[in-house]
């Protein structure tokens, strides 16, 4: 139980949960203001979701389409990325089971009661009913390790990078969990950087990328810069850390929504 309640509490970002799934959503051309004002109706259903404790949070990311080339054929890039958080597999899948047919109605009907008297009916279904996505791709996530969040509560225009990772070794979890934290961590109390996660990929649906198994989250501070250690020891670390994984483009998102 202690790890766990390590990972809970040093993985802030992700709604102090040691579970997240994100799904990448590319729209159809000219619809992101109708996928912002859907978005915006299902915020509705979040809040309550996270009132009833069935999940920690949700949020939603504008992606910055620079850093996917080296991933996906351009008519693929997402416009947007939505993180959901849990404590454990069980209520992620669980919520997750939420979202069926039955589920889909009692959600829609639950969105029109709390905005009854401030927008009708019909326009929600007309606003929900709109077919605005052409793919979503969808990843499932375990926190390894992490650090404090810096710098208050995340707010809508907040920036947040994430570096995909191909692990090439067994041993590789121990690189970013035994040395790499201890650097952020160093960068954070010295008021260089605000936030670092690792996570590990536990599942992804069938039409998601492939190539990446854990990814390192990264919430920095505008003009500062990271300090590495010099010592001897940690040079050779960072020298042999290409042979242990692959990092791929790092890519940016900025936070619009998020409920917790």
């Amino acid at each position: 139980m202690k790890k766990v309640f390590i990972v809970l509490i040093l993985f802030p970002i992700l709604g102090f949960s040691q579970f997240a799934s994100s799904s990448y959503v590319t729209l159809n051309d000219g619809m992101e203001d109708a996928y912002l004002q859907l978005e915006k109706l299902w915020s509705e259903y979040h809040k309550e979701a996270v009132k009833k404790g069935h999940k920690n949070s949700w949020s939603i990311w504008k992606v910055d389409p620079t850093g996917y080339e080296d991933k996906i054929e351009k008519s693929r890039v997402p416009h947007f990325m939505i993180i959901e958080t849990f404590d454990t597999k069980e209520q992620m899948d669980e919520e997750f089971a939420r979202y069926d047919e039955k589920g889909l109605a009692e959600i829609r009907a639950l969105i029109k009661k709390k905005l009854k008297g401030k927008m009708s009916s019909s326009k929600i279904d007309k606003i929900l009913s709109k077919n605005v996505q052409k793919e979503r791709r969808g990843y499932i996530h375990q926190g390894l390790a992490g650090t404090p969040l810096t710098g208050g509560s995340l707010k809508p225009g907040d920036k947040m990078q994430i570096a995909p990772m191909e692990q090439l070794q067994d041993d590789y979890e121990k690189f970013e969990t035994e040395f790499y934290q201890k650097i952020f961590l160093d960068n954070i109390m010295k008021g260089n950087h605000r936030w670092w996660g690792f996570t590990k990929i536990i599942g992804r649906s069938d039409n998601a990328l492939t190539f990446n198994t854990h990814a390192a989250w990264n919430i920095g501070i505008e003009g500062k810069e990271l300090e590495l250690p010099k010592d001897f020891a940690s040079q050779k670390i960072m020298e042999i850390t290409g042979a242990a994984r692959k990092m791929y483009n790092p890519t940016t998102y900025e936070l619009v929504y998020r409920v917790e």
